[in-house]
């Protein structure tokens, strides 16, 4: 089982890491903000995340959530009521006085 180390045990290992870079002679250079490692005579390099393919359209993210709201919408039921008395069997238990069944009666339920 791979152990997590906590963020504290993180930092102590970076910070110590660091302390044996520097002791053995690493030198860390600071930078001022907005400065580039890239060389000033040379032209910039292209970007690694610009591709050759032409740029795709975009979906709106509203249009999508109103499509699947849409989606979950049931359509309004219309109130028909219906003239003709339909029958059906339902299967009733009969129990005893100390609630045991006895036995299965089919009765028949108007719907």
């Amino acid at each position: 089982m791979v152990e997590r180390a906590s963020k504290n045990k993180i930092r102590g290992d970076i910070q110590r890491k660091t302390e044996e870079f520097l002791s053995r002679g690493g030198e860390i250079k600071k930078h001022d903000c907005g400065e580039t490692g890239e060389p000033a005579d040379k032209p910039r390099a292209r970007s690694v995340f610009v591709s050759n393919q032409p740029r795709q359209t975009r979906t709106y993210i509203n249009d999508v959530v109103s499509a699947i709201d849409n989606r979950k919408k049931k359509p309004a039921k219309t109130a028909s009521k219906s003239t003709s008395t339909t029958k059906r069997q339902r299967k009733k238990v009969i129990y005893d006085d100390f609630g045991e069944p006895l036995r299965e009666v089919w009765t028949e339920d108007k719907d």
